[in-house]
């Protein structure tokens, strides 16, 4: 003999198939209504989900949520039922989902009891006067707004939701592994902490896409016929990553992270042979071809590299740097690498390129334009002292570094502006050459210890 309990039970559900064909009207209203009240220009929305709750799904709610005893017929008990039908709003990142709630108010307007009702469908009712996005039992957090539809009088209970990516994903997690689980209860405080690591990942994830998804359209919507400066670097960075991990796994039997030291080189080459040119989209069709040519060919990266001729300059930072890189480019593998590439790629003399990529590194660095017009209130010869000093304080404390780290593009940068902030510093503060060089010695160190800073990770 059963518990009456489940004599309630089966005579809810007994109710819930007559009712069933209601309920699938209502379902395809309600996604039809708020498909079309979201339908948008900027992409954000990826669908509208709707689902009726399965039988099995039922019983277990009126079960655990004890609808036997609040409630003494199957009608209330259904009455009563907030998600007998469900509703998905899908959209791609974790701050659409508040732009999507707030687009709800304007589609809405005040009725009674605290439900508002929707302003193209008067059958439709909303309560927004709940608090959002509400607190789960799990401790997260989710946009759930109740919301009945009047169908020849009978109102019929349905719940929205409005759920990114990563969050519908979370739920799926969430559903499968933990409460359809039960042996998970063991490990309850470890699981629960595990799950919620996960969960913080996910949220680093939605905006690692968001940031992804943006380039992408941004790229999309500057796309050119032809070739643009971006997109030559771009693929020459590609192509150029590529002939390192081709040579290295077919010569050394593995590759190493070059995609940085790709950036720049490509970016050297822009400069070198690109930047002010005429026929550009001509020429660089051709040095694509040249890459693929090289492609073809073995690049060694065990013997030694030379230089035609020793390299001099007349500046102290080219001559510093200069110097610092001869001396290292047989002994440390990553510059060895480096300038392998360097020599390979750029066809003709080794020591032209070699002068030639210092020199493009000046320029990204100091940006020669901008600093002869510094300390010009010391005098000519002064002003020409300091910013030799400066050179030559900003070279030693790159060779400090000791790392091919300095010429990756996103250090180059903080380098860049680290030296700007000195400069513009220097003069602010010591207006006269005097008091310059009373204190320079602490200036050098100061530099030479952000700069240095800045490579610590």
């Amino acid at each position: 003999m059963e518990l009456k309990l489940f004599d309630f039970i089966e005579d809810t559900m007994k109710e819930y198939e007559i009712r069933k064909p209601t309920y699938s009207y209502a379902e395809g209203v309600i996604r039809s209504y708020f498909t079309s009240i979201v339908d948008n220009t900027d992409n954000s929305i990826i669908g509208v989900h709707t689902r009726i709750k399965s039988t099995d799904s039922l019983k277990e709610k009126l079960l655990r949520n004890k609808f036997y005893l609040h409630f003494k017929t199957p009608d209330e008990a259904l009455d009563h039922l907030s998600d007998l039908i469900g509703i998905t709003i899908e959209c791609r990142f974790i701050r659409n989902e508040t732009e999507i709630y707030q687009t709800l108010f304007r589609h809405f307007e005040t009725a009674s009891k605290g439900y508002c009702r929707s302003v193209e469908n008067k059958d439709i009712y909303l309560n927004l006067h709940m608090s959002q996005p509400q607190l789960q039992r799990n401790g997260f957090t989710i946009f759930r707004i109740d919301g009945t539809y009047l169908f020849n009088g009978q109102k019929i209970n349905f719940e929205l939701q409005i759920k990114s990516l990563v969050h519908r994903f979370w739920s799926e997690i969430e559903h499968e592994v933990v409460y359809k689980n039960p042996d998970f209860v063991v490990y309850d405080r470890f699981m629960k902490n595990m799950l919620g690591a996960v969960r913080d990942n996910l949220d680093v994830v939605d905006h690692q896409l968001e940031i992804i998804y943006n380039e992408i359209s941004n790229g999309s919507r500057n796309t050119q016929i032809g070739f643009n400066a971006d997109g030559f670097k771009m693929m020459t960075a590609a192509s150029i990553n590529e002939l390192v991990n081709q040579n290295m796994k077919s010569s050394m039997g593995f590759s190493t992270d070059f995609k940085k030291s790709s950036a720049i080189l490509s970016q050297y080459i822009y400069i070198r042979d690109f930047m002010n040119g005429e026929n550009n989209e001509v020429k660089m069709v051709d040095y694509l071809e040249h890459l693929n040519y090289l492609a073809s060919q073995s690049i060694d990266f065990k013997s030694p590299l030379k230089l035609e001729q020793p390299f001099a300059a007349s500046d102290p930072f080219c001559s510093i740097l200069g110097a610092y890189w001869q001396n290292i480019m047989n002994v440390d593998f990553e510059w060895h690498v480096f300038f392998a590439m360097l020599f390979a790629i750029q066809p003709g003399d080794n020591a032209e390129d070699f002068t030639d990529f210092i020199h493009v590194v000046k320029l990204l660095l100091i940006q020669n334009g901008w600093y002869q017009d510094r300390f010009t209130s010391y005098g000519t010869k002064h002003a020409q002292e300091v910013r030799d000093f400066y050179e030559t304080a900003l070279a030693n404390a790159l060779v400090e570094v000791d790392t091919v780290e300095i010429i990756h593009e996103d250090h180059m940068i903080e380098v860049m502006n680290c030296f700007h902030r000195t400069i513009e510093k220097t003069e602010s503060d010591y207006p006269t050459y005097t008091e310059f060089n009373k204190r320079k010695e602490d200036l050098e160190q100061a530099l030479t210890h952000e700069i240095v800073q800045l490579f610590r990770h």
